[in-house]
């Protein structure tokens, strides 16, 4: 034992000590990373997002097409306002800090309008279709 310390200066049970509470830190900082309500690769699969910015959307003609239960996010700032006509089907419309946003829960074919900030102009509204496709 007093050739190890020697040698290594340290015990020959100060690695295992010091392994040992590597081991515990980096366990405990994995589980406070996972959440209690952590969602499972199909409940993930079933709430898809889509991102979509200006050019894109003029790009695709103002159509998009996503999977039902898809959230799609109007991200970018020269959107001015995406809304859809009330109803009872009509997806409901948040702004949030990185744009708007909307969940598509049930299949079918959802038109709105949405208008862009460009410079000083004045702000053209847009058609916008939405189809929701079942999985």
């Amino acid at each position: 034992m007093s050739q190890i310390r020697r040698l290594y200066g340290c015990r020959p049970y100060d690695g295992a000590a010091l392994l040992l509470l590597v081991t515990v830190l980096t366990t405990s900082a994995v589980a406070a990373q996972e959440t209690p309500g952590a969602t499972t690769a199909p409940e993930a699969a079933a709430r898809s997002r889509m991102t979509v910015t200006v050019q894109e959307l003029i790009q695709l003609d103002h159509r998009l097409t996503v999977p039902v239960g898809t959230e799609v996010v109007w991200r970018d700032p020269h959107f001015e306002r995406v809304w859809f006509p009330s109803g009872d089907r009509a997806p409901r419309i948040e702004r949030t800090p990185e744009g708007f946003r909307a969940v598509f829960s049930s299949p079918g074919t959802y038109r709105g309008a949405f208008t862009i900030v460009a410079g000083h102009r004045n702000n053209d509204v847009y058609p916008l279709v939405v189809t929701v496709t079942e999985r």
